[in-house]
């Protein structure tokens, strides 16, 4: 009876045995079988998130949808997502918990088993046999056991953390908890495959989230440069409007200025020429004429300013000897050489012959580059003018004088920069250098400025001899 009992005994646990193992038999034989159309719906999820129209998902949403593929093939407790944050620490993306758990013990749960494999750098197990002992890697140490017993809090008797990697650094980790550790081993293997798969799509996610982020800022950018370019155009239209009432302003103002100013300064050269005046009228009656003088020279110049700055200066060509236009233009401003006490000493070679060029403008060039020079240099002082050929076809005309040197030369052409008049009432930014400036440029020629040491200011006009490609017509 006794051997019948324990033969009975023998046959009962060789029976458990074998149905132990046939249940281990048929779950691994579930997880290879649904391996493969698992590995179908993961690329359908990447192929779907990469290419399908729509609005994109975020990292929450993505983690879900893999979490949604394992519950799908196993009837799992819990699954929890861990990605690295900008800090390098794991973060909780995504959980889902069964409605038979206390969601805030699988949470802890999950957050130390995520832990574990931040810490370790690989994957963690815990499986709680029947006796309520553990096993799996770690167990036995102190926070195994701690883990254990929120295990059995939350009804939990298996849980694995598998971490997720990308270029061999730690990316993230998938925790997943089960009440059932047989069902938690079959799905064991799906749970490591639909790892990776998770970063791709996450990766996937935030470059897109960078391009669009991108493009809206280039969008954003278009429409900014498009408003300024009709802002730009809208001040252009305006510019042009104000351009064309200055013109006329200045046309008309020069119109009924000359006309009076004209009659000004005949009857003043009458007075001066054919009446018998006493001292004092003959004084006042030159005082008169000079001021007239001043005021049609400031008169030409505005003219002449506004005709360069909307581009209708026209440049009438011919050929005529440069010496005699030096010489001239010495002698224009000899009596204000003689009032400021300044020598002119004009050195043109006699092999300076003749160039092709507009001499109207060039005299008036010579003629401001040269009074700027006399009321620049100091009582006793000189002025010279010195010619050369730098080049083939190119000539060069030098004005030096013995004035102080410039703070700032490169504002000597600016007109806005208007400084105050000096004690001899010269200015270093006068309307006439500008004129002469732009008339140069006219030319089709350049103004180089040279300190000179100690004092002075050397102003170098180089000219083509002849037109070029580049002047106006």
């Amino acid at each position: 009876m006794g051997k019948r009992t324990r033969d009975g005994a023998g046959a009962r646990r060789a029976r458990e045995k074998r149905g132990a193992g046939a249940r281990s038999t048929i779950a691994g034989g579930l997880a290879s079988g649904e391996l493969h159309d698992l590995s179908a719906e993961v690329i359908s999820l990447l192929h779907e998130q990469a290419f399908s129209p729509g609005d994109a998902r975020s990292e929450t949403e993505i983690c879900e949808s893999f979490s949604r593929v394992l519950l799908k093939h196993w009837e799992l407790c819990c699954v929890t997502t861990f990605l690295r944050d900008d800090g390098g620490r794991l973060r909780e993306s995504a959980a889902y918990v069964h409605q038979h758990l206390d969601a805030e013990l699988a949470r802890r749960v999950a957050h130390a088993m995520a832990g574990r494999v931040e810490h370790d750098g690989g994957e963690y197990q815990l499986w709680l046999d029947e006796r309520g002992g553990d096993e799996g890697n770690g167990a036995g140490d102190a926070s195994s056991r701690e883990l254990a017993g929120v295990f059995k809090e939350a009804s939990l008797k298996a849980g694995v953390a598998v971490p997720i990697r990308a270029s061999g650094a730690l990316a993230g980790a998938l925790v997943v908890g089960s009440a059932d550790p047989e069902r938690l081993r079959a799905a064991l293997r799906g749970i490591r495959f639909v790892g990776p798969p998770i970063i791709i799509a996450v990766g996937h996610a935030r470059r897109a989230a960078a391009m669009r982020e991108q493009r809206r800022q280039i969008e954003g950018l278009v429409t900014t440069l498009r408003e300024r370019t009709a802002a730009l155009e809208e001040a252009n239209r305006e510019l042009e409007r104000v351009g064309r009432y200055r013109s006329l302003f200045l046309a008309r103002m020069s119109h009924e200025l000359r006309t009076p100013l004209t009659s000004i300064l005949g009857f003043a050269e009458i007075l001066l020429d054919q009446e018998d005046l006493t001292e004092t009228q003959r004084r006042f009656c030159e005082k008169i004429q000079t001021s007239g003088h001043k005021l049609q020279a400031s008169l030409n110049q505005l003219v002449d300013l506004s005709r360069l700055e909307a581009g209708q200066t026209e440049l009438f060509l011919h050929e005529f000897s440069l010496r005699e236009t030096l010489r001239e233009s010495c002698a224009a401003v000899a009596r204000l050489a003689q009032k400021q006490d300044v020598t002119l000493d004009c050195r043109t070679p006699s092999e300076a012959g003749s160039l092709v060029s507009d001499e109207g403008k060039l005299r008036q060039v010579l003629y401001n580059f040269l009074a700027h020079a006399i009321g620049r240099s100091p009582a006793g002082g000189a002025v010279t003018i010195r010619v050369g050929s730098p080049a083939p076809a190119r000539l060069h005309i030098e004005i030096c004088d013995d004035g102080e040197s410039l703070l700032d030369p490169a504002h000597l052409f600016d007109a806005v920069q208007v400084d105050a008049p000096n004690e001899r009432g010269t200015n270093m930014n006068e309307l006439g250098l500008v004129i002469a400036h732009r008339l140069v440029s006219a030319l089709g020629g350049t103004v180089t400025l040279d300190e000179r040491k100690p004092c002075g200011l050397a102003v170098r006009l180089t000219l083509p001899t002849c037109p070029t490609e580049n002047s106006d017509k």
